[in-house]
């Protein structure tokens, strides 16, 4: 897994989701989320898992391992988007960043928003920058 997921309210993830994350855990639960959330899924049963198997690269052979022992063989089913829970952990992120290191507009570019909006979510999750950057940079 690429990036260590910060906490999210359970009351944000669907039924199955929260039943993921208790198995294999957030990160790689978001990490399936963000590969296939959407979309119908079969999960293999243990013994057809392999370590070539998409949601392997994902989340990790042996995570795939742990819900192959429970959703192994199972018909197909739909994997939910966890659109609140994926924007919740983006705004964590944001507001992280813009306390520690980065502008609004580096974050606005990074992350395909406007200005504005990195503002409005990071007075939204109450914090504020690290002294003033522009004073910062003159000496």
């Amino acid at each position: 897994m690429r990036n260590i997921v910060p906490a999210v309210p359970q009351e944000l993830l669907p039924p199955l989701l929260q039943d993921f994350e208790r198995l294999i855990g957030l990160d790689a639960t978001m990490a399936l989320v963000r590969h296939s959330g959407g979309l119908r899924i079969y999960i293999p049963t243990p013994a057809r898992v392999t370590p070539d198997h998409p949601f392997a690269h994902e989340i990790g052979l042996d995570n795939l391992l742990k819900l192959a022992e429970v959703y192994g063989g199972e018909a197909h089913f739909q994997l939910p988007k966890a659109e609140r829970a994926l924007i919740q952990v983006r705004n964590a992120r944001i507001a992280h960043a813009y306390s520690t290191h980065k502008t609004a507009r580096e974050l606005a570019v990074e992350y395909h928003l406007t200005e504005r909006q990195i503002v409005r979510i990071v007075a939204e999750m109450g914090v504020s920058a690290p002294g003033d950057r522009r004073q910062a940079t003159l000496f």
